[in-house]
């Protein structure tokens, strides 16, 4: 059974370890469910609602479903047995569960092709029903990473857990890897480039610590996969020259992948540092930063004395009218 890697869909990024991997009617109370989602490599999902009610009374339950071409649904009980239902026929489809029904309900269907293929990236616009507390998604063999809003996150072996309004999910099935072997001082690195996108005119510039290629596709997610020893980070990315987002989101302890969709095609070059420096530091010029500013203990001196001098005369003053004060009073 996969491991679960979970999402926050804020989005924030979490990852659970564990054996396991993962206008509207209303008509009844919401429910405490989560939400499996199996997506094989047609680009069907085979969706599992897991409803635990524990409400007490006789409120009817509303289960609202995943949006899409439904077909096969079933409704049971933990043990597999049929339970009676109502449903609500609208979009998407809502089950109203019988309110005598406490127990643990599982509600099964597929939603075929509700994952589409565009250029050999999947992408699915996936909203999440409310009040679910959770929904895990598997994905075929092949996919060792996704793109949730843009954002690339590494699975490996493990599937993917979302919790929020809906995200936007893409991934590449057996996406291609293109090595390109960089020499420096006679040794040899291997850097990789996981794309759709056609690649070309790959350049290192030691001198400017810099890497980079031509992509033909736009759009198209990209990752590099850079030897630490070759090209430290941080790292900036341009696309013909301009900055564009990126994300370091699988750094282990010898390389660092780098994770971008550029929006045109061209030129793109990434930016970082050899090995044990920082990317921001410049052999012409440097920037010296400086602890805390010691105060000036000379300044500090005349101006605690010229305080304590007014204050010092004040009182003064406060003395010498009571004394006056004192004076002109009639004596009895």
């Amino acid at each position: 059974m996969k491991i679960l890697l979970s999402l926050l869909v804020i989005p924030i990024l979490l990852v659970l370890s564990g054996s396991q991997a993962f206008g509207q009617v209303s008509m009844g109370t919401a429910p405490h469910e989560m939400i499996k989602v199996n997506i094989d490599e047609n680009g069907s999902a085979h969706v599992t609602h897991i409803v635990n009610n524990t409400v007490t009374g006789f409120t009817p339950v509303q289960v609202d479903l995943v949006d899409g071409n439904m077909a096969n649904l079933t409704v049971t009980d933990g043990s597999g047995k049929s339970v009676e239902y109502a449903s609500i026929q609208k979009s998407p489809l809502s089950i109203i569960l019988n309110a005598s029904q406490r127990n643990m309900t599982v509600i099964k269907y597929d939603l075929a092709n509700v994952v589409t293929n565009t250029d050999g990236v999947w992408k699915w616009n996936y909203y999440e029903p409310q009040d679910t507390d959770f929904t895990a998604f598997y994905f075929p063999s092949g996919v060792d990473t996704i793109w949730a809003n843009d954002r690339p996150v590494y699975l490996g072996e493990r599937g993917l857990g979302q919790h929020g309004n809906g995200f936007t999910l893409e991934y590449v099935i057996n996406e291609p890897t293109t090595t390109q072997s960089v020499q420096v001082a006679g040794k040899d690195y291997a850097v990789g480039v996981r794309t759709l996108s056609g690649l070309g005119n790959y350049v290192f510039d030691q001198s400017l610590n810099t890497y980079s290629f031509d992509v033909d596709k736009a759009n198209m997610p990209v990752t590099v996969i850079m030897p630490l020893d070759l090209l430290s980070g941080p790292y900036t990315v341009t696309i013909n020259g301009n900055a564009t987002l990126h994300q370091e989101f699988h750094n282990n302890a010898t390389h660092a992948w780098i994770g971008f969709k550029p929006s045109k095609s061209g030129t793109i070059q990434i930016k970082g540092a050899a090995p044990g420096q920082s990317s921001e530091s410049n052999s012409g010029s440097s920037a010296v930063i400086s602890g805390p500013t010691q105060p000036n203990t000379y300044d500090s001196t005349m101006v605690y004395l010229a305080i304590g001098g007014i204050i010092a005369a004040g009182i003064a003053w406060l003395v010498i009218t009571r004394k006056k004060a004192r004076k002109s009073e009639p004596r009895t």
